[in-house]
């Protein structure tokens, strides 16, 4: 800090004044206080954008098996597309095959009111909340296309 004085004959003096020993070690503390709160929100961010990456491809594995198993596919044929259509939710580990579940496919001759359903389940874990957390996706489409 700079303090300018006059003197008592008109001249202009600078005084340069130190900062105390006081404020060593402010910027330490404060950092210490708020680095856990941006670690935090940055950690919760990227596990936010994992689940949404995770609900977008789980929702897409539901609509590609939905598809198929409207046609008319085997329950196993609808559960290789629905695995084919999420490779990694979360940009973790592919899709169990077991989490695939397929309602009823359509027959040959459907009626014009028989569905399809598929419903896709993935286990998330998150880097620090939401783990073992269930994310589900459902698609039902009516027979035949």
């Amino acid at each position: 800090m700079i303090v300018i004085e006059r003197t008592r004959s008109g001249q202009v003096t600078v005084i340069r004044v130190r900062r105390g020993r006081l404020d060593r070690g402010a910027a330490a503390v404060e950092m210490a206080i708020v680095m856990p709160l941006l670690i935090a929100m940055i950690i919760g961010i990227i596990d936010f954008s994992r689940i949404f990456n995770a609900e977008l491809q789980l929702s897409q594995a539901a609509r590609e098996g939905v598809r198929m198993a409207a046609l008319g596919a085997s329950p196993t044929a609808v559960q290789t597309r629905a695995q084919a259509a999420a490779p990694n939710p979360a940009w973790g580990a592919a899709l169990p095959f077991g989490n695939v579940t397929v309602d009823p496919t359509c027959m040959a001759t459907p009626s014009p009111m028989d569905t399809a359903a598929v419903t896709v389940n993935y286990t998330f874990n998150g880097i620090m909340w939401m783990n073992n957390s269930v994310l589900s996706q459902r698609a039902v489409m009516r027979c035949g296309g």
